[in-house]
């Protein structure tokens, strides 16, 4: 169980995007093949019943997760982990709007009518992006048995 949550600290991606993240990088630590129920994931990663249904099955219709259902259902990556990446959960959560929106809040804010952090924003946004390209639930994993 992870006990190094805090509630109330802001986070760059959505709520649902982060506990996506969370419930699939738990699943990318268990053994291949190994089932784990829905009740199990939102004890172990502390993310409310109701909330992780509702990811789990849209990270299902994503083909990010299998489902099984009956005594012994559960979830289970849907592909390897070092093949999932953060970007494409991010995509599937629908948590793109970070790379799409202006930081600043003006509507038209681009390449042509740029606000005056857009061009400090793109480079970082740009940098993010990679990260989060290269980034896989295979590493995260590793990394919270680690931690």
């Amino acid at each position: 169980m992870r006990t190094n949550l805090t509630q109330g600290n802001k986070a760059m991606f959505p709520r649902s995007t982060k506990y996506a993240v969370r419930a699939l990088t738990f699943l990318a630590g268990q053994e291949p093949g190994k089932l784990r129920g829905a009740r199990e994931i939102a004890q172990a990663e502390q993310i409310p019943m109701p909330f992780l249904w509702k990811i789990l099955q849209k990270l299902t219709a994503r083909k990010l997760v299998r489902s099984f259902r009956g005594v012994r259902g559960g979830y289970q990556l849907a592909k390897p982990a070092q093949r999932i990446t953060i970007e494409k959960v991010v995509k599937a959560m629908g948590g793109n709007d970070l790379f799409s929106r202006c930081l600043l809040g003006y509507a038209h804010c681009n390449h042509k009518t740029p606000c005056p952090l857009h061009p400090v924003w793109c480079g970082t946004k740009e940098g993010i992006r990679e990260t989060l390209r290269a980034a896989t639930l295979a590493e995260l994993a590793r990394r919270q048995r680690t931690d």
